[in-house]
């Protein structure tokens, strides 16, 4: 019986499930996206202010980079309908989605043109930005950097103003919405 320590793996050489794999293409496309999608993400929406109209995109690809200062990291496809006037106003707002706002989400989501969402929007002051009504935070930002991957633009946000309501999340999973479960305690997640 061998022990494999005389095993030889290439630098080049991908373990996955105990299955080595020498070529990095054995990860298609279709299968890259099935992994994915079993990693339960929040849903956000992205909105900018387009002359005075609010335009939004659900999005799971957020998340926070650092506390001080206050940034986050946003990926957006380059045919993402508000990506163009976002890097053109280097400005956008990220709410957070309650579990009650799946709707919302949905609208967010469909592929193609602009999705107009002013009717779920609300504007604190009259010069405050417009963020999303019922939703669970909200973040204010400012393009700090970018960043050109492969079919997508990664956007480093300036977090300059927080607004936390607080609720119960909606959540995605394997194309579908959740709301949270029960908590698991210390002696379930073991």
């Amino acid at each position: 019986m061998s022990d494999y320590s005389d095993l030889e793996i290439s630098p080049d050489a991908v373990l996955a499930r105990g299955l080595i794999e020498a070529d990095r293409t054995f990860a298609e496309p279709e299968r890259f996206k099935s992994a994915m999608r079993l990693f339960a993400t929040g849903v956000v929406i992205v909105t900018v202010e387009v002359e005075r109209q609010i335009w939004g995109l659900t999005i799971n690809s957020c998340c926070s980079i650092s506390a001080s200062p206050p940034q986050v990291l946003i990926s957006l496809a380059h045919a993402a309908s508000c990506r163009e006037p976002l890097l053109r106003t280097r400005r956008f707002g990220l709410s957070v989605l309650a579990a009650g706002q799946r709707e919302l989400a949905e609208l967010g989501a469909v592929p193609g043109g602009p999705k107009y969402v002013d009717a779920f929007s609300e504007r604190p002051g009259r010069d405050a930005p417009a963020t999303i009504a019922g939703a669970l935070a909200y973040l204010d930002c400012s393009v700090r950097e970018t960043f050109e991957v492969s079919d997508h633009t990664l956007v480093i946000g300036l977090v300059e103003q927080a607004i936390v309501a607080g609720g119960e999340p909606l959540l995605y999973f394997d194309r579908t919405f959740h709301r949270l479960g029960d908590q698991l305690h210390e002696s379930e997640g073991r």
